[in-house]
């Protein structure tokens, strides 16, 4: 099988390369009037192809992914697989005011139009969307990774930043032996990216502890739980989070907190920085891509 990576998704290249993947190439340019081309430079006829792309808060990341996805099939390709590490707009999955719409739900609905052979996610943040799959698509998560890390050294209490997260939060503590103990943080958000933390639901005093999420976005949700868990008095905190948004100061904010470690993927590019420790999604990626 031939894979293609999209500019979202070019930070994954070499790892998929180290594993002796077989790696497409194409020509990528953007005219003077700023349309975007391309051209494959590899024959893909009667081939099979996976294409690596993630779906940012650029629309141009869906583009390319639906352009390239267009090319192959033009050109012939056998079958073809979409593998999507980043599901980007998951979390407009409802209105939540007059006048929004579930724009989510949209993204989803593009990608599932293209008609691959295959469709693989990672960690889709709503549960909405990932009622909304249609076909042979298959969700990965990250959970995996994560018991790996901690296998050593396990945390006493998995703690989810809120109700929504507890399922995965009950997952991860399954992964583990011994099983630790779930806590939930009950939570509002009296606006877009602004969590305030109003109860610890669970014991963490004196234990250590690890908070779970699928999205690092501007950090507010997990710095709020964190101030939670330590005013209960938890004897060591780690943070582990499968997409690692990161905006504005996010990383800064994480990093000056009292947390022992941050576990984060590599489905979305990530830099080396205090406290971080980055796990890489290739072999998963991998391993679902088997036939």
């Amino acid at each position: 099988m031939k894979l293609f990576f999209t500019p979202s998704t070019e930070h994954l290249k070499r790892s998929f390369s180290a594993h002796g993947c077989d790696l497409g190439a194409y020509e990528f340019q953007t005219f003077a009037d700023g349309e975007r081309g391309y051209r494959l430079k590899d024959e893909v006829r009667g081939k099979g192809v996976a294409i690596v792309a993630s779906i940012l808060p650029d629309p141009a990341s869906l583009f390319d992914l639906m352009a390239l996805h267009h090319l192959v099939r033009e050109k012939k390709a056998r079958k073809t697989i979409l593998v999507i590490p980043y599901l980007g707009y998951a979390r407009q999955d409802r209105p939540s005011r007059p006048g929004e719409g579930s724009i989510g739900i949209m993204v989803l609905e593009l990608i599932q139009k293209m008609a691959p052979s295959r469709l693989l996610f990672f960690d889709v943040h709503s549960h909405l969307i990932r009622k909304a799959l249609r076909g042979p698509a298959t969700e990965l998560s990250a959970l995996p990774l994560f018991a790996q890390a901690f296998s050593k050294d396990p945390p006493e209490v998995i703690v989810s930043p809120d109700a929504g997260f507890v399922p995965r939060a009950k997952e991860l503590a399954e992964l583990l032996d011994p099983h630790p103990e779930v806590a939930v943080i009950e939570k509002v958000r009296p606006r877009p990216n602004i969590a305030i933390a109003k109860k610890l639901h669970g014991d963490v005093k004196g234990k250590k502890v690890v908070l779970v999420d699928d999205i690092i976005d501007t950090g507010g949700t997990l710095a709020e739980g964190i101030k939670v868990v330590s005013e209960k008095g938890a004897r060591s905190i780690g943070l582990a989070a499968t997409h690692g948004l990161f905006s504005g100061h996010a990383r800064q904010r994480l990093s000056r907190l009292p947390v022992k470690e941050i576990l984060i993927t590599n489905t979305l590019p990530q830099i080396r920085y205090p406290k971080f420790r980055i796990l890489d999604i290739t072999p998963l990626l991998l391993k679902a891509l088997r036939p």
